[in-house]
């Protein structure tokens, strides 16, 4: 709708000036700086955290070389010795 022009922010600003007034408009638009910011910060660390944990399930498969034991059929596991039956 709006494609930033100088006419389009002028207006907005006219706008805002008519309903908050001067006294108010300075603390809108630093509240409103202030939410920005915050909203920035968190989307960065958000990003972040994302990138770490991409990259550990990146580095688990090269880690993971040696393969688990097979137990069962194959019986990689050595057998209990059964006792000596006394009569």
């Amino acid at each position: 709708m709006f494609s930033g022009g100088f006419v389009e922010i002028g207006f907005i600003l006219f706008v805002a000036f008519l309903l908050f007034g001067p006294k108010k408009l300075p603390d809108i638009a630093r509240m409103l700086g202030k939410g920005l910011g915050e909203f920035r910060r968190a989307s960065d660390e958000l990003k972040r955290n994302l990138e770490e944990e991409i990259r550990n399930l990146d580095r688990y498969p090269e880690s993971a070389s040696e393969p688990a034991p097979n137990y069962g059929h194959n019986h990689s596991e050595p057998a209990p010795e059964e006792p000596e039956s006394r009569p």
